[in-house]
């Protein structure tokens, strides 16, 4: 008779928890429907899932070229069947594309075009001369990237000084006649450098050398400056 007690109590007590208390503790066989929240805002999002019994976790990305300030992925995905209470992953495209405006440092010293780059929340990146001569010692002569560009905040752009003019002489070349950006672009390989004057290129739609301000042939040294009188829009 003890022994028989002793195996019905057991019997209840594993029923009752078996089947009543443990269910009730894991929400055993308890499931509920990921709603489906691509392209709500994040607060619709938010307040979707509660309503279903699941929690929101925001992540937040920048990715320009699609939908900003919605949704743009959930894990897990939609209509997938879990647990009340769990943690839906939702990744908001913030469509954040605040950039800054590359200066132009080129022709200025190397403080003050460090001090015009952290004006405009850039980073100064690496400094070293200028593997051509410039007649303009520790002047910008280059910038990467270029002025005009429009980066990220915090960027770094890379800076190139002049040295001064060089030990080598060179041999002036004929650069009348040629777009600006050939002519420019013959004198440097030449390690001679030019300088525009007169009309801007900006006032010029094809700009085109009409006269060069040191002749072709005159020896000079590395580095050299070399004027160039661009045509006017109407000859």
């Amino acid at each position: 008779m003890g022994l028989g007690s002793l195996v019905l109590v057991v019997g209840i007590l594993y029923v009752t928890f078996n089947y009543w208390i443990m269910p009730g503790y894991t929400r055993h066989g308890l499931t509920v429907e990921v709603p489906d929240v691509m392209n709500f805002s994040s607060e619709d999002a938010t307040n979707s899932l509660e309503l279903a019994g699941l929690r929101a976790e925001l992540i937040i990305l920048r990715k320009p070229n699609l939908p900003r300030n919605v949704v743009i992925d959930q894990r897990p995905r939609p209509m997938s069947l879990v647990k009340p209470g769990r943690n839906v992953y939702v990744t908001v495209n913030s469509g954040d594309t605040t950039t800054v405006l590359v200066p132009r440092v080129v022709d200025y010293g190397i403080r003050q075009a460090s001090n015009m780059l952290a004006l405009n929340d850039l980073l100064v990146g690496e400094i070293r001369p200028d593997s051509i001569p410039s007649p303009y010692k520790d002047i910008i002569t280059e910038q990467l990237p270029e002025a005009g560009s429009r980066v990220s905040p915090g960027t770094l752009v890379d800076l190139r000084y002049g040295t001064g003019l060089g030990d080598e002489m060179v041999s002036v070349p004929d650069v009348t006649n040629m777009s600006v950006k050939n002519a420019r672009k013959f004198l440097l390989d030449r390690r001679l450098r030019s300088v525009v004057v007169g009309v801007s290129e900006e006032e010029v739609g094809e700009p085109i050398v009409l006269r060069q301000g040191t002749d072709p042939g005159v020896s000079v040294p590395e580095g050299f400056e070399i004027r160039l009188y661009l045509a006017q829009p109407d000859q």
